[in-house]
């Protein structure tokens, strides 16, 4: 109890964390008033399931192609000025969404989003370079379970908008307020977050804006399997998650507000889990809670397929919660806490931003096509498809995780 105190204290106390932790939470709660019931909006405004998984695959696409610039900005020019002039762009996503009327004007704002998502891999580098290696897991665990908690706030408020406004008034309101809370949230990360690197000097002989052929041949051979574990992953993932509330509304029968109550259900299971995994895998390691998340992510999504009601659906939820909360789960560009303490251990600190930006591209790139699979899956042959397909390829990536990733000892990370 004494050293989770220790750690806890040293967490809350960084001010980098609480900066980024603060405002995270704000962008998840407003994001979370329509971003559940997006696969719901891009019907009413005209498209199909089809629709649905190609610019689902269209995000994926464009979030990737700004993930190795992202990162190699931020070991280039810092991690701060990466960081704003990504939250920044955050206004226009919102405002595209807000003023389309059809659902290729969604287009435009897909690009923006994948513009503000700059700051990602800066982000989770600026967490991991201002935390001591022993405090790393609970840090990443505190700043999820931060956010997780303002999305369970968010939900019941996005749901019950919806349910008496209607699905696209509702949505517009949830766009109005993305907007009007990305001006705090910019605020916020000007005046109160530190710079952790240098700066480098730019000269004729700084690379390019990449990882050049002989720097990919210095990546950790480690950091190339945990790529390929994420692939797995994070495609199984978008095979069904943005048909998730389509079969749930169309299918098993749930209202907006109910959807609702069972993502409240399963993000705040996660959050609950998420420091306590954070801190024990500090302790005993990453890899046995990354296994167990992964395996109960995996498991959930055949929930959803045998669920009749609400019971069934919520069941669901929470068991997907549960892996979430253990902090093991890959799903787009970046994964929970434990996954994330265990990609910048073994990523070097000098090349952190880079490798977390490479990795993003590399696994966005290659499950960028699931979501369109996931919509031909579901139009053309079962709604139930995507969600089997997507547990086998989570639980193929699971056992290639378990066999070939070794995890550095306790040793090794401390260096």
């Amino acid at each position: 109890m004494t050293h989770f105190r220790t750690s806890l204290n040293t967490v809350l106390s960084n001010r980098n964390l609480l900066a980024v932790t603060v405002t995270q939470s704000l962008f998840m709660f407003a994001m979370f008033l329509w971003r559940p019931f997006w696969g719901l909006y891009i019907l009413e405004l005209g498209g199909t399931k089809s629709t649905l998984g190609a610019l689902t695959a269209l995000q994926l696409l464009s979030v990737l192609l700004a993930q190795l610039p992202g990162g190699v900005l931020s070991d280039r020019i810092g991690r701060k000025r990466v960081i704003l002039a990504a939250s920044v762009l955050g206004f226009l996503p919102p405002l595209v969404f807000r003023l389309s009327t059809h659902w290729a004007m969604l287009v435009p704002g897909i690009f923006a989003f994948a513009l503000s998502s700059l700051a990602t891999p800066a982000l989770n580098a600026l967490i991991a370079d201002s935390l001591p290696r022993e405090s790393r897991a609970t840090g990443f665990g505190a700043y999820t379970m931060a956010y997780y908690l303002s999305i369970v706030a968010s939900y019941p408020v996005g749901g019950y908008i919806m349910d008496r406004m209607g699905l696209v008034p509702g949505a517009h309101m949830g766009f109005t307020l993305s907007f009007l809370l990305t001006v705090p949230i910019v605020l916020i990360r000007w005046r109160f977050i530190e710079e952790t690197v240098k700066p480098r000097q730019v000269t004729a002989d700084t690379p390019r804006l990449s990882l050049s052929p002989s720097q990919l041949r210095t990546v950790p051979t480690e950091i190339w399997k945990l790529v390929i574990v994420a692939i797995l992953s994070s495609f199984g993932f978008q095979l069904f998650w943005s048909f998730v509330v389509v079969y749930c509304v169309e299918e098993v029968g749930l209202s907006m507000l109910q959807w609702s109550y069972v993502s409240v259900i399963s993000n705040l299971t996660g959050a609950c889990f998420m420091i306590p995994s954070g801190f024990l895998s500090d302790r005993v390691g990453r890899k046995r809670i990354i296994i167990l998340s992964q395996l109960a992510v995996s498991t959930s999504s055949l929930g959803y397929i045998l669920s009749s009601g609400f019971s069934g659906v919520a069941l669901a939820r929470f068991v997907g919660g549960l892996g979430e909360g253990l902090g093991g789960n890959v799903m787009g560009a970046a994964g929970g806490p434990v996954w994330q303490a265990l990609v910048t251990e073994i990523a070097p600190a000098e090349t952190r931003g880079s490798i977390l930006g490479l990795m993003g591209t590399l696994i966005g790139f290659l499950t960028a096509p699931a979501p369109i699979l996931g919509g031909y899956l579901y139009e053309n042959a079962s709604p139930r498809l995507p969600f089997i397909a997507s547990f086998i390829s989570g639980i193929l990536g699971c056992l290639v995780f378990s066999l070939w990733v070794r995890e550095p000892d306790r040793a090794t990370r401390r260096a």
